[in-house]
Order: C-alpha cells, then sequence, then structure tokens
C-alpha cells in the first residue's frame, strides 16, 4: 500500500512591534483561527513579546530562536503536527546550512527559513499561522496584510504518513 501524502498549509508574517502582532492575532481570532493554530517565533525580544501576548489574553506559544543557531528554537513547546515540522525544519536550515535543506518538490523552501531565521536574527516578531486548506492560508494571509507587517508568506509542506 502507497504511503499517504499529508499536506499542511501555513501562512507567516514578519512584525517589528509586539503590539502590532496582538492586534493582528486578535483579528486572526475574530475570523476563526484558534490559538492553537498559531506560532510565534523571536529571538531577544521573546519577553516582551510573551508579555504582550499574556496581557492581551491571546494565548499562542513564543519560542525563542537563538540566533547563533545553538539549541532547537521550540524543544520544550507543545505544538500540533504542521507548526512543529515547520519549525523542525527552520532549526534544520540552520544545522545544515540552508542550501543543504532539499525541497521534496524542487521549491524554494530553504530560502524560506533562511528568510524567517535571518528575520528573527535582525530582531523581529514571526507570527505563523497553521490553516486547514489553501482557502484558509488566503484568508488568514489577506488578514496579516491588513496588520502592520513587513511582509507576508504562504508556505506549505508535504509529508508521506508511513
Amino acid at each position: 500500500m502507497a504511503d499517504a501524502l499529508k499536506q499542511y498549509w501555513f501562512v507567516a508574517a514578519v512584525f517589528r512591534e509586539p503590539h502590532d502582532l496582538v492586534s493582528t492575532i486578535g483579528e486572526l481570532r475574530d475570523n476563526g483561527f484558534a490559538c492553537s493554530r498559531l506560532l510565534i517565533v523571536t529571538n531577544h525580544r521573546a519577553g516582551d513579546t510573551r508579555k504582550a501576548v499574556l496581557d492581551a489574553g491571546v494565548g499562542a506559544p513564543v519560542v525563542a530562536m537563538h540566533a547563533d543557531g545553538g539549541g532547537k528554537a521550540g524543544a520544550s513547546v507543545e505544538l500540533p503536527a504542521g507548526l512543529r515540522m515547520l519549525l523542525d525544519a527552520i532549526d534544520a536550515s540552520e544545522a545544515k546550512g540552508a542550501e543543504a535543506v532539499a525541497a521534496p518538490d524542487g521549491g524554494g523552501q530553504s530560502q524560506i527559513y533562511a528568510q524567517l531565521r535571518q528575520d528573527v536574527a535582525d530582531g523581529a516578531i514571526v507570527l505563523i499561522a497553521s490553516v486547514a486548506d489553501p482557502e484558509e492560508q488566503l484568508l488568514g494571509a489577506r488578514i496579516l496584510l491588513r496588520g502592520n507587517s513587513e511582509c507576508v508568506l504562504t508556505h506549505e509542506i508535504a509529508q508521506h504518513d508511513s
């Protein structure tokens, strides 16, 4: 029997200020995005970001990604399978070098991972939403574009279930 192919879709945005992040998460929640499907990745601003998220009652996990590549970004954070896979891929892009992370479809996944790592290293706050399908990905991207983000990325990963 052939392995089943599991698709995971994501939308991500790069923010500079925690209050912009929090207001955008509020709009995502108002449109049916559960906080359990959100992940916030930051570096030296993790404390400020966690405080802003907690003060707003958002409840999305915040993980600190080490700028020097030391340690896993969110090794102790419980995440849904899709978000865990994406975070592991971002970690692997640093450990192996962006060029060594081959995309199964030959696409530019390693460039996306490297860009997210660089944004975090430069002090940005990255919000990643795991979405159910391409339609929800489009809705999420529209919401993130209306937020005060620097850029919005969409991404998908396919994995064979054994």
